[in-house]
């Protein structure tokens, strides 16, 4: 009997790694392996930060050729990765410089030069995203203002996704999901802003053309083909902005049916009304879909952002920084010769000492230490609270002040949301964390749904076989964690 499986390859790059995965999709299911796994180095030199697109490069290829050496018929490829980085290539396609990770270029006086120019609630009024450290508005007048000589040679501005894409192919395309994340985009006419360019003293040119969804503007290359053993593959584009791949794949709580009319729309969703999602990471990100964006004085002065979602919605989405708190703490408990498995942190969470003090993992104390159980006492310290006297109590005070921010910004979520919220998929590696998953559902009183914690992936595959969220309904088992319980 033939082969009637469908395999696709989901190319999922973060700030410090990656990976390569093959997707199956039988019979309405979508299976993943991950193939090969990477990390992303970050290059320092005279105090900036880079990220490696070479090495991510390499990486990729390498699980490519995994992919490769099993000799299965793949359909396509597609990338999805973090978009904050800017790529200056040259006429002749070669890269000018590896993108930059924060630092000088987005220095309060960087911002406070930009805002002369285009003030801070023009450009959110024009482009529906607020100032945010990854804002490419303010990234890209941060390199014209150091003179960067990069930029001005620069033919074409590629962010990350369009970069590898470009490396895959050679072919040069914009991905509009990346583009409208990084505040480039005029929400009104769905178009690149002249004006916040203007602001930028960037021109529009210097973007290559926009793709949408599910776009294939070209194939592996013959190099990349012959090396990787897998044959001129099409590579997907306008999967890009790794939020948006995630949020396409948030878990199926409400799912169409099959035979619904809107069942062959990607991007519409019976859940989208009433279901918020939370994807956690270094960085959490807690959000809605809308039908469009929402732009008034509560959403700005909260900082909420709206981004360009999979099949044309609207993500009005509000970032968490510092939810990496308790990963810091574990590696400097490891470079002191204690190592905690998950069951340890788990009962830790859950038993360890209470005290009188709540952590906001946002303060820039926090988030600027190199030695995070030492700043959490000192944190204490400094504002009276009782510091935890043990690893376990740090583990305790951790979650527990995750918990209260992240319901915290649930409540102000609901309080710009056009409908009442109803529950809360949580998706990325949190998903795994069933003791996160239970006080947050404490925290914001309504059910959490533990969604993929491979949503990124399993977003990209979605886009890629042009299947819609109800495909994940047969493949993915949701846990729901009840408040109180």
């Amino acid at each position: 009997m033939a082969d009637s499986t469908k395999r696709y390859v989901a190319v999922d790059l973060g700030a410090s790694g990656g990976k390569v995965v093959l997707a199956s999709v039988a019979g309405g299911k979508v299976t993943t392996e991950t193939v090969h796994s990477f990390s992303i180095p970050c290059v320092t030199i005279a105090g900036q930060a880079y990220w490696d697109i070479y090495a991510a490069y390499s990486g990729v290829l390498e699980g490519l050729s995994a992919v490769g050496s099993r000799k299965v018929s793949v359909e396509s490829i597609g990338v999805d990765a973090w978009v904050p980085g800017v790529v200056c290539m040259a006429s002749d396609g070669s890269f000018l410089n590896l993108p930059q990770l924060g630092g000088d270029i987005l220095s309060e006086s960087y911002h406070s030069k930009f805002f002369r120019r285009m003030e801070r609630r023009e450009l959110y009024e024009t482009t529906g995203v607020n100032v945010l450290d990854s804002h490419a508005a303010l990234q890209l007048y941060g390199l014209r203002r150091s003179k960067s000589v990069a930029l001005e040679m620069a033919k074409n501005l590629l962010f990350i996704p369009d970069a590898m894409v470009y490396l895959l192919t050679g072919k040069r395309v914009c991905d509009y999901t990346s583009l409208y994340a990084a505040g480039l985009v005029d929400r009104g006419t769905k178009k690149l802003s002249r004006d916040v360019l203007s602001a930028c003293k960037v021109k529009a040119r210097r973007f290559p053309s926009v793709v949408q969804q599910g776009s294939k503007p070209a194939k592996l290359t013959e190099e990349a083909a012959e090396a990787t053993g897998l044959g001129r593959v099409p590579v997907v584009a306008g999967i890009g902005h790794g939020l948006a791949s995630a949020a396409a794949a948030a878990a199926p709580v409400s799912p169409v049916t099959p035979d619904s009319d809107k069942a062959s729309l990607p991007g519409v969703f019976s859940s989208a009304e009433g279901t918020a999602f939370l994807l956690t990471g270094a960085v959490g990100v807690l959000g809605i879909e809308t039908a469009s964006p929402i732009v008034n004085d509560q959403t700005f002065e909260m900082n909420f952002s709206n981004e360009a979602g999979v099949g044309g919605v609207n993500l009005l989405v509000k970032r968490i920084s510092g939810c990496d708190i308790l990963d810091r703490c574990l590696k400097q408990w490891g470079m002191e010769g204690k190592s905690y498995s998950g069951e340890d942190i788990a009962r830790m969470a859950l038993e360890g000492a209470e005290t009188n003090a709540q952590l906001d993992p946002e303060d820039a104390t926090l988030m600027s230490s190199s030695d995070m159980p030492a700043a959490i006492k000192r944190y204490c310290s400094l504002r009276s609270m009782s510091a935890p006297a043990d690893d376990a109590a740090v583990v305790r005070l951790i979650y527990s002040s995750l918990a209260e921010k992240i319901g915290n910004t649930f409540t102000k979520l609901q309080s710009v949301t056009p409908f009442r919220l109803k529950s809360l998929t949580v998706i990325g590696e949190g998903a795994l964390d069933p003791v996160l998953c239970q006080m947050v559902a404490d925290e914001c009183a309504v059910p959490v749904t533990a969604g993929p914690a491979d949503a990124a992936v399993l977003g990209n595959v979605l886009v890629q076989a042009g299947l819609t969220r109800a495909a994940l309904a047969s493949s993915v088992t949701p846990v729901t964690y009840t408040p109180g319980l």
